[in-house]
């Protein structure tokens, strides 16, 4: 399938929590934004992945993890060998994180909580399990879930990890069920809604599904998207895969498993720090509620991260 534009969900656009002390948003200062590239925004058919050129990360030396500062341009290797996460990387929580977070705006049943993030067996596991909680935010929530982000722990603190251009590598595995979204994306350092990259978006009923985005920095702009459809019914739930983004100047190339299935250039491809996210979702206007046949607890596992300069 080409790319499409998409009207629809935003991911960042949800993330304007409106319980109390949650008001604060738009863009930190002191982040200088690169000018923006020519061109105009194209998909271009599959085929292997073209060489790229790399870009400094303006100067957020803050935000480079210091063991990740290797010769061969590797910025994090993360396998998750230990039985703990490294707090100096990873954070459990968006960073307007108060005891927990959510998606107010999208009405999502899940309540983000560090005891629903393990690190065990090799690999980190993010597991949403049925749990009555009564949260910070004055509001009673169903599940309790996982997430990691390398942003910034809290308002105006730099973040753990960002950069700018690369090669993302992330090896999952994925629950299947009804109500369940996972999701592996990138969002702005700057705290801005915009822009945003989804890696992988997977409805838990359609795991055959990887949806993917680009929601472009102007607000004004349309978003841009494409579905990618397994070959022979195959799904995404269940075994090991490794979804892979090529990030450079003007140009977004999106693999699964090797192969390139979505190739975007043009002017609206991100040219500012970014940094990872990866999160298990729980019900919400978007993809819609669990029914009697989703099974809890249900977990997201990541057998490693990569993220590389790609020059």
């Amino acid at each position: 399938m080409e790319g499409w534009p998409v009207a629809g969900h935003d991911r960042y656009s949800y993330h304007r929590v409106m319980g109390r002390k949650r008001e604060v948003f738009g863009s930190v200062t002191g982040l200088i934004a690169l000018a923006l590239l020519s061109g105009c925004t194209s998909q271009v058919p599959d085929e292997n992945p073209g060489s790229t050129q790399i870009q400094p990360t303006d100067g957020l030396n803050s935000g480079i993890h210091p063991d990740a500062a290797s010769t061969d341009g590797m910025l994090l290797d993360e396998g998750f060998d230990e039985n703990t996460l490294d707090a100096s990387l990873w954070n459990t929580c968006h960073w307007w994180q108060d005891d927990g977070c959510t998606i107010a705006t999208n009405n999502e049943l899940e309540w983000y909580l560090p005891r629903q993030v393990k690190v065990s067996e090799g690999a980190l596991h993010l597991t949403a399990e049925r749990s009555a909680i009564s949260a910070s935010d004055g509001k009673d929530y169903r599940f309790a879930s996982g997430m990691v982000t390398t942003g910034p722990p809290a308002h105006q603190r730099a973040p753990r990890l960002a950069f700018t251009y690369g090669k993302v590598e992330v090896r999952f595995r994925l629950p299947a069920g009804r109500g369940l979204w996972p999701a592996i994306w990138l969002l702005p350092a700057s705290e801005n809604s915009r822009p945003e990259i989804d890696m992988l978006e997977v409805t838990g009923e359609d795991t055959g599904r990887l949806r993917l985005h680009l929601h472009p920095k102007d607000d004004s702009a349309p978003s841009i998207g494409k579905d990618y459809l397994l070959p022979g019914g195959a799904s995404l739930a269940g075994g090991w895969h490794t979804i892979g983004l090529d990030w450079s100047p003007g140009r977004l190339d999106f693999i699964l498993d090797g192969k390139r299935v979505w190739r975007l250039d043009g002017k609206e491809v991100p040219d500012e720090p970014m940094y990872l996210v990866m999160n298990l979702a729980v019900g919400g206007e978007y993809p819609g509620d669990p029914d009697q046949s989703t099974r809890f607890p249900a977990t997201m596992s990541i057998d490693h991260v990569r993220i590389r300069r790609n020059d």
